[in-house]
């Protein structure tokens, strides 16, 4: 499953709710209330394969090209940056 998160207000949900559980068969769907996505509905088998991977160990050479490449251009965020930053400097504060 690697589409983009459809969100949507909880009242269409409710509205739609067929639709909306066929819909995360083939995507996430984020659930939202005064905005902000509380949930995400997503299919029984992206599920259990996220489960499985959370208790899975994956070795270096098991990875795909995709997550590799994932991992070989990662940047890090600005929060990263800055404890770089007072590590290589402590007295910078």
């Amino acid at each position: 499953m690697s589409e983009s998160l459809l969100t949507v207000s909880a009242k269409e949900v409710s509205s739609k709710f067929g639709f909306y559980t066929d819909e995360a068969m083939q995507r996430p769907v984020g659930v939202q209330r005064h905005g902000v996505t509380r949930v995400v509905m997503l299919s029984l088998r992206e599920y259990e394969r996220l489960k499985r991977r959370d208790r899975q160990v994956i070795r270096t050479e098991d990875l795909d090209e995709e997550t590799i490449e994932a991992i070989l251009s990662a940047e890090p965020g600005e929060r990263s940056r800055e404890a770089g930053r007072r590590l290589a400097d402590p007295d910078a504060g």
